[in-house]
């Protein structure tokens, strides 16, 4: 079960036990119509192709058998951001390393953007031949004569994470396809994570749509117009874009390791086609720019809108303490002085909710044997004192979509990858190594249940529920732990604050002011 799945669990277990305990420990009250959150939106589910021994759309044996002729040659196109590795064999890309974040995008001995050709007598694979090399400082070209056709790749690489690349053939051909290889290599240190977060991307006809590795077992075959395909790791992505042509044929599957694998291509009657790719981090704004809808690539959850606010108020405040551990720090207290109206009047609900105890202790008493009473008379009290019974949980569940979208930039954020704090903790994207965070965020849950509890029967629920978000966050990013940890201390000195003048402030109303009688009784 992954991280998200975890959170939803355990926010609608929260909602429940919260629902449950108010039902059965507190006076009766009328029954409503409760909403629930709507769920984070889900790619579309796909129908699969029938199952394969090998994955749809494979190049066929070849036509004719290739010698490599040729050694090997190697040429290397380098900017401020990547250093992108070409080989002859094929004309293909055999290593991309982007320089800032010290990540390889090519798994070992592969290679990316090979072509095969399609030609009346069948599928011909050009990955082995060597091909002619022509190279500048910012280009590299390929070019050879194969079965009656010349064939001619080129790249140049742009002052970012892009290159322009053209596809030229002279000659009689039925398209080709553009083969991503064996996808993407893996960077974190925890491989199953980042298999996880794999996902094949298109989009054509103004839809964009998404795949995890689980829908591509049997395969994905698309034949509808696509103007882009792409697939992205934990936090990096690659895609081939088409500039003059869009794709007609798209295939994705799934490879043994669990790594996905694509290939698009184009039965174009032009001669010469033009890409572009993008080859690097899954920075939003970066992807954005491109004016294509790269960025939807970048899973920030539900509420969208939440989630981009919370990631443009993140990066600033990184600009401003070039740390990203006290730019959490500080958002945490943004967060609370914007919840502070909200949280407060709480607080001030449930210090009366204790003193109206004994009074509530009365009526139980009096109506033990007649329920509709005992509800009537208790909304009559809680009424007079203007006391809403659930206001308690109200700050939590109305927090639920800002504490929704920070966990989807958290742990999506490729800025947060590496991002130390102090001391142990080395990776705010990663779990606390040793488990101090959630423990420490766990106990000051517990001091802020035991300060603001309204009702001392509810000691069960005030412990059973720091320690089950605790077990829950255990595995969470060290970067949402140590948003919730400060989050409660400042809930803590909130309540301490309300405690002192409050419920002095309030002693007086309560005593003066008698319970009044329905004229049922």
């Amino acid at each position: 079960m992954d991280d998200t799945k975890r959170i939803a669990i355990a926010f609608a277990v929260i909602f429940v036990v919260i629902m449950l305990w108010q039902f059965l420990f507190r006076a009766p009250t009328p029954a409503r119509t409760q909403k629930t959150l709507p769920e984070p939106e889900t790619t579309e589910k796909i129908v699969s192709p029938p199952v394969t021994k090998k994955p749809p759309l494979k190049p066929s044996p070849k036509v004719e058998a290739l010698e490599k002729v040729e050694p090997e040659i190697e040429n290397t196109l380098e900017n401020e951001d990547l250093r992108i590795v070409f080989s002859n064999q094929g004309g293909t890309i055999k290593s991309v390393y982007v320089k800032k974040h010290k990540a390889e995008l090519v798994p070992k001995d592969t290679r990316l953007f090979s072509t095969v050709l399609l030609t009346d007598q069948g599928s011909l694979d050009l990955s082995d031949l060597m091909m002619n090399t022509k190279a500048t400082d910012s280009s590299v070209e390929y070019e050879k004569f194969v079965s009656g056709l010349k064939v001619k790749k080129i790249f140049r690489l742009n002052h970012d994470y892009s290159l322009n690349f053209v596809m030229r053939l002279e000659g009689e051909s039925r398209g080709y396809l553009i083969n991503a290889g064996a996808g993407l290599a893996t960077n974190e240190p925890n491989v199953g994570d980042d298999l996880n977060h794999f996902r094949f991307y298109h989009k054509g006809l103004n839809q964009f749509k998404g795949y995890p590795a689980k829908k591509l077992k049997n395969g994905l075959v698309l034949t509808d117009m696509v103007d882009w395909v792409g697939l992205r790791t934990k936090y990096f992505f690659i895609s081939l874009v088409g500039l003059s042509t869009k794709f007609d044929t798209t295939t994705a599957y799934l490879l043994p390791d669990n790594r996905i694998a694509f290939s698009a291509g184009t039965r174009s009657s032009q001669n010469e086609n033009s890409y572009l790719l993008f080859l690097g981090p899954l920075k939003y704004d970066q992807l954005k720019s491109y004016g294509i809808g790269l960025e939807n690539a970048v899973e920030l959850g539900w509420p969208k809108p939440f989630s981009l606010a919370i990631l443009k108020i993140l990066d600033f405040l990184y600009r401003v303490f070039r740390n990203y551990g006290v730019a959490i720090v500080i958002f945490s207290m943004l967060m609370k002085g914007l919840f502070w109206p909200l949280t407060h009047r709480s607080t001030k609900q449930m210090q009366q909710m204790q003193l109206l105890q004994p009074k509530l202790e009365e009526l139980k008493k009096k109506y033990k044997n007649d329920s509709q009473a005992l509800n009537r008379e208790t909304m009559q009290l809680y009424k007079l004192y203007k006391i809403n019974p659930l206001s308690g949980c109200l700050p939590l569940i109305i927090q639920l979509p800002i504490f929704w979208a920070l966990y989807s930039v958290l742990r999506s954020t490729i800025d947060l990858r590496r991002a130390s704090f102090v001391f142990w903790l080395k990776d705010l994207s990663m779990k606390d190594p040793f488990y101090i965070l959630p423990i420490l965020m766990g106990v000051s849950f517990l001091a802020q249940n035991l300060l603001t509890s309204a009702d001392k029967r509810n000691k069960v629920l005030q412990i059973f529920m720091p320690i089950f978000l605790t077990v829950i966050f255990l595995n969470f990013p060290s970067g949402l732990q140590l948003y919730w940890f400060i989050y409660n201390i400042l809930s803590i000195v909130e309540s301490i604050i309300a405690r002192k003048g409050g419920i002095s402030w309030l002693k007086p109303q309560l005593q003066t002011k008698p319970v009044t009688k329905s004229p049922a009784q």
